[in-house]
């Protein structure tokens, strides 16, 4: 497969603080993807790199992100427009703050895409009931017509899954897509995506807490801590053969987003913290059960196989 999406050696950070150093990650042309990892770890930063939406206050300092054969950083506003925004959907982790509460659905779907595509009422209403019907939305009219707050959370998240593919997209980036959903919604979104999957001919790539959404889902697996990548591969690679003792802790965990916080993970102690992340030594050292001197010289990301690399001197 080709690659659709190449994120570089990409370093982003603040005044005070490395958010991400070094990160790299790539998507092939329908390929799933999963990145993975505490709040605190740089996930979110990664994501907003690509989306040029940074806050003012951060900077990429190095590193390249490709899309579609386009540098996105260094093309222009109205290329990121063109090129960018109108090729990737995007399903944010808030569904309630993602929607407008005072607008009817049929506007927020509509609206955008006529204005792209030049299109009709008629046909923009038509190409929105199609896509929550294949969402699995029953009464796509009536929620068509209605505002945010008359909606479940669960009639939310399809709402905003089919506002990502109003356009012909090639990727799908989904925020938390599970988090804040009891655990009957969350089956029922978990089999929608997986059918989505199997339907759409776009890749995914999909930040999540729950990784037996992922186990479910992913093609290939990325691990993150502390702004670094500590594994990747194959998704039966990363859960059958964890070679991070980070990863092996989240795979013992299950289901953390279940947890009240992730700062109270009880296996790991502690949480991720912003400082040390310019440091060539490990970064989980100070919580990992596994740490021994080797852990303080500096950690390279070494090859286990031909796909499952890992950041660790164990």
């Amino acid at each position: 497969m080709s690659e659709l999406l190449t994120i570089d050696s990409l370093s982003v950070r603040d005044e005070r603080h490395i958010i991400l150093s070094g990160f790299s990650l790539k998507v092939a042309r329908g390929e799933k993807v999963a990145l993975v990892g505490e709040s605190g770890s740089g996930k979110t930063m990664s994501l907003r790199s690509l989306l040029h939406i940074l806050p003012s206050d951060v900077e990429i300092t190095s590193g390249s992100i490709t899309f579609n054969g386009t540098d996105v950083l260094g093309c222009s506003a109205r290329e990121r427009r063109e090129r960018l925004y109108s090729r990737i959907g995007f399903v944010a982790q808030n569904t309630t703050e993602s929607l407008h509460p005072l607008m009817k659905v049929s506007t927020q779907l509509c609206d955008a895409y006529r204005q792209r595509h030049k299109a009709g009422r008629k046909e923009a209403a038509a190409r929105a009931r199609e896509l929550l019907v294949s969402t699995g939305m029953k009464d796509a009219d009536r929620v068509l017509s209605s505002r945010a707050g008359q909606l479940s959370g669960g009639m939310r998240q399809r709402v905003n899954i089919a506002s990502a593919m109003m356009d012909d997209i090639d990727l799908l980036i989904a925020d938390e897509p599970t988090s804040a959903l009891d655990a009957h919604v969350r089956r029922q979104i978990e089999q929608l995506y997986a059918r989505l999957s199997d339907t759409k001919q776009f890749a995914m790539l999909v930040i999540s807490h729950d990784l037996s959404f992922v186990r479910s889902l992913a093609d290939r697996v990325y691990v993150m801590y502390a702004g670094k990548l500590v594994e990747e591969g194959l998704c039966e690679e990363i859960f059958s053969s964890p070679a991070h003792p980070y990863t092996r802790a989240l795979i013992s965990l299950g289901n953390i987003v279940r947890k009240n916080k992730d700062e109270d993970l009880d296996c790991l102690g502690d949480y991720v913290r912003p400082v040390s992340r310019d440091n060539a030594s490990c970064a989980f050292a100070g919580r990992c059960r596994e740490s021994r001197d080797e852990c303080a010289r500096a950690v390279s990301y070494r090859r286990l196989s031909e796909t499952h690399f890992v950041r660790c001197n164990l």
